[in-house]
């Protein structure tokens, strides 16, 4: 979804589902009909996010052919009339991931004029800009290698796609060093990127970006955390959404009311952070006691910074 919307905002002339799927290589299907419901998939969650994908008829050579573009004017903030409590409520959920340096103070100043909570607050926040999503953004789009540090070690890679998940940013793309696909954490990147000229290499048919990344479930059992799972009572607003992700197996027990008692992987404790955070005061941290004394510092930080 993320490259979809990079291609259609740095384009200044609408795209066709041909010319989507040409720059895209690898994210849809082969088939026509597959390659359509995925995109209206994609199109559809960028709708709900607020992002509106127009649709305008080409004329000239491609008479009454379908084209797709994203305007920035078309989904920037108004003013939301949000109340303190809901902008600080906002601003909780905002914090816990904070996808560059200036993304998150520029909508707060949109929803209300000024921060929503006077003192800087506590956050995981990914220390990424926007330079740097730009730069890998446009290698993956204009299909361009990048070159970068990565932990300290010298990287060349063909960037196939960018993908959030549990918190992070992750680059999937061929790793020349490795002489295969690797996935980095964009966080990792410590160094200014490199660019190569556009259409430096091509992306592989079949390349499945969801796939190459971890899920959020396997991303929190990754770590080194003493409990391997914690108890998290979900209230009945996000129950469901919370079973989808983890399964029904995940499911300790349901309540009359609607919220539902989960077992969520946490040895990754940064990423449960991130995903606990997420949910503002909808989930609430049964055990085990030293997870949820973790929990609790984490709450007694956050207070004492605001």
């Amino acid at each position: 979804m993320i490259n979809l919307l990079a291609l259609l905002v740095q384009r200044s002339s609408p795209l066709t589902l041909k010319q989507i799927r040409q720059e895209l290589a690898g994210q849809y299907p082969e088939s026509d009909t597959a390659a359509r419901a995925a995109f209206e998939r994609d199109k559809g969650d960028l709708r709900d996010l607020g992002i509106p994908v127009e649709m305008v008829t080409l004329g000239g050579d491609q008479a009454g052919e379908g084209a797709y573009r994203v305007t920035r004017k078309s989904y920037e903030l108004e003013d939301l009339g949000l109340t303190p409590d809901e902008q600080n409520a906002l601003q909780l959920a905002m914090a816990t991931v904070r996808i560059g340096a200036s993304f998150g103070d520029e909508a707060l100043w949109k929803l209300g004029g000024e921060r929503a909570l006077n003192a800087p607050s506590m956050s995981v926040n990914i220390q990424l800009d926007e330079e740097l999503m730009a730069t890998l953004a446009k290698g993956v789009v204009e299909h361009r290698t990048l070159q970068f540090s990565y932990n300290g070690e010298q990287r060349t890679v063909d960037p196939y796609g960018l993908l959030a998940r549990a918190g992070y940013w992750y680059l999937v793309g061929f790793d020349t060093l490795r002489n295969d696909k690797r996935t980095f954490r964009v966080d990792r990147i410590d160094s200014k990127i490199e660019v190569a000229d556009k259409d430096s290499f091509q992306r592989p048919k079949g390349f499945d970006l969801l796939s190459a990344v971890p899920t959020e479930a396997d991303l929190l059992a990754e770590g080194h955390g003493e409990d391997a799972s914690a108890t998290v009572l979900v209230d009945a607003r996000l129950a469901l959404g919370v079973r989808n992700q983890f399964g029904k197996q995940a499911v300790i027990a349901e309540h009359a009311d609607g919220s539902m008692e989960f077992a969520i992987p946490c040895a990754n404790l940064t990423a449960f952070r991130v995903w606990l955070f997420a949910m503002v005061d909808h989930a609430t941290v049964l055990g085990p006691p030293r997870v949820r004394k973790q929990v609790i510092a984490w709450l007694t930080e956050q207070a004492g910074a605001n």
